[in-house]
């Protein structure tokens, strides 16, 4: 059995099961730190750009260097899903977006595996797999959901 298909049959049984994390308040910082490093022009109203959310893949300082897989990411880059030894790409992301994110909101992130495939590329076995990530406030109400695909090699 390679690697991949190991990781294939291990990650089936990981279907449905939600994680939830507490990401913490927003600051209007981080908000503007964000539309600066992804050259969006936005004001300093106390709303997040659209795609703040979704596109923070850490919220914290992150894990120290020998924690990280060789291509840089961490396992709460995917919900958990421990996924060493294989490089891990972002495939692609939809986006429904359900009330504004504002400053001073405590926002949870529960995030669930929805799919997974093992399919064979010009060079070998790949990974695809669907994750879906909800975002709510203190109050459960739902502010975004992204629903995103990542291969790994």
């Amino acid at each position: 059995m390679t690697a991949m298909t190991a990781h294939y049959h291990r990650l089936r049984d990981e279907l449905g099961k939600v994680c939830s994390a507490d990401l913490g308040v927003l600051t209007q910082r981080d908000m503007d730190r964000f539309s600066i490093a992804a050259w969006s022009p936005h004001s300093q109203a106390a709303t997040a750009p659209p795609l703040f959310l979704s596109s923070v893949m850490g919220w914290g300082a992150g894990p120290p260097e020998e924690e990280l897989d060789t291509d840089g990411t961490s396992s709460s880059d995917t919900r958990g899903l421990a996924l060493t030894g294989v490089r891990l790409m972002g495939a692609g992301q939809n986006l429904e977006f359900h009330a504004p994110v504002r400053e001073g909101t405590r926002v949870t992130a529960r995030t669930s595996l929805r799919d997974i495939e093992l399919k064979r590329g010009r060079t070998g076995q790949l990974l695809v797999l669907s994750i879906e990530r909800q975002f709510t406030d203190e109050h459960s109400q739902l502010l975004v959901t992204c629903q995103e695909t990542f291969i790994a090699r």
